[in-house]
């Protein structure tokens, strides 16, 4: 039987566990007229925990309300692909009478290009008129929804670009929406440009860890609803070993399910098996990137705290940093917290957030592991065999 999990990025879980509230407030967004502040909502959180899965929805959600989806990522070019490729198509779609060919592409000041009718005519349409055209042929059911994944300051240009333009459509009153998603640390640095204007007056929506009982279920309703069972004592050991993340809830489940996959019950061993493999997978698909962003004394920081099993004093990072003053490491603290690497724990106390990261760090700064982490409401995580 093939395993109900889906791990991976961006591919959608077979139960989406403790997003109702974000996944209600993207359907009120799609009545119209009900989008919040500039018609945006932007996503942020940690690698790995679900953002274009969330994104994912919210344009399936839109196209089941009769609206048209743009999905694209947010890295070189972007903009050109909207103007180029997905406004002609849906226009092509819409208008399956007047058959045209795109001829040519500027993204000069406004995104126009040149199209050519079957009869020899020319025009010249451009973003904004594209865009306008559609929502005049999709009312009143519906409009354009902007879905961008990975917004970072590596198209920076071109997503002021795409701004500029979409908040004219905004005042235009044009039927238009935008949801984008990004990792919570590159959001935080492009938010700080004089571009990001728009980007700041988005609803932002973060998404978190999950809690004990989110993650409980988000391993019952697959696990059991796939027709096989799970016992309570290895519920106990998946939710103590993903910690609440979602990437690893997705991982652990799978390489469980498929360990023994003619068996009738997910076992103990099963479990156990799949918490080694998806331990080896957590650093060069989620921990390295997570620190490759990072610089070296925000590194340092990290290691400072790794010395602790649970909670550190700022007082006593600063001393393992080489006695630096209070305010040069409240620097580096707000910068990790912005990131969410960190999180608070307590007047004068900070902790690590990224599940393992603490683990990792001691294993490649050579010394002892000693698997305890804290985050509230879950047990430490199972000793790796």
């Amino acid at each position: 039987m093939d395993s109900p999990f889906k791990p991976g990025f961006g591919k959608n879980p077979p139960y989406l566990a403790g997003r109702d509230a974000v996944m209600n407030r993207l359907e009120l967004g799609l009545e119209q007229g009900q989008w919040p502040q500039e018609r945006g909502i932007l996503v942020t959180g940690l690698r790995g925990v679900g953002k274009t899965v969330i994104l994912n929805h919210a344009e399936d959600l839109a196209r089941g309300r009769g609206w048209r989806v743009v999905s694209e990522t947010a890295t070189q070019g972007f903009f050109e692909r909207i103007v180029g490729s997905h406004l002609p198509r849906i226009l092509g779609d819409l208008q399956p009478q007047k058959k045209f060919r795109v001829t040519s592409l500027s993204l000069a000041g406004v995104g126009s290009l040149s199209i050519e009718y079957a009869d020899g005519r020319v025009e010249n349409p451009t973003f904004r008129t594209m865009v306008h055209t559609i929502c005049e042929l999709l009312k009143p059911d519906g409009g354009i929804v902007f879905s961008i994944d990975e917004v970072s300051s590596a198209a920076v240009e071109e997503f002021a670009l795409f701004a500029s333009e979409y908040q004219h459509l905004v005042r235009e009153d044009d039927e238009v929406a935008f949801i984008g998603a990004g990792v919570q640390g590159e959001i935080r640095s492009l938010l700080a440009g004089r571009s990001a204007t728009f980007l700041r007056r988005c609803a932002n929506v973060h998404i978190g860890l999950l809690d004990p009982n989110q993650t409980r279920t988000a391993f019952v309703e697959p696990i059991r609803g796939h027709g096989r069972s799970v016992s309570e004592d290895v519920l106990d050991f998946l939710v103590s070993a993903s910690q609440g993340y979602p990437f690893l809830v997705q991982l652990i489940g799978d390489l469980a399910w498929r360990r023994t996959p003619q068996a009738g019950e997910i076992s103990l061993d099963d479990a156990r098996d799949a918490y080694r493999r998806a331990r080896k997978s957590l650093g060069p698909f989620i921990l390295e990137p997570s620190l490759s962003g990072l610089s070296e004394v925000d590194r340092q920081f990290l290691l400072a705290m790794a010395k602790d099993d649970g909670s550190s004093r700022i007082e006593d990072i600063r001393v393992r940093m080489g006695g630096v003053d209070s305010g040069y490491a409240g620097v580096y603290r707000q910068r990790l917290l912005d990131s969410g690497v960190i999180i608070p724990a307590g007047r004068g106390q900070v902790t690590i957030g990224l599940p393992y990261l603490r683990e990792y760090l001691r294993d490649h700064a050579a010394e002892a592991i000693d698997d305890n982490r804290e985050r509230a409401g879950f047990p430490p995580p199972p000793p790796l065999d």
